[in-house]
């Protein structure tokens, strides 16, 4: 899990949450930041981050 605030052009914050379908971030204010989502293969390489729906969607 990747999170930045609203105004930084780059990922500031991660924290490796595991093979999980869901997670909560505790003591976060949601509207300061973005958040996104990498994968991580067995050998280190992680993805690019991405956004874990379309942007807006609060489904």
């Amino acid at each position: 899990m990747h999170w930045r605030l609203t105004t930084s052009p780059t990922w500031d914050f991660q924290r490796d949450v595991g093979d999980v379908d869901s997670f909560t971030l505790e003591n976060i204010v949601i509207d300061n930041y973005f958040f996104g989502v990498s994968s991580v293969s067995a050998d280190g390489v992680q993805s690019p981050v991405v956004f874990p729906g379309p942007a807006g969607s609060f489904d």
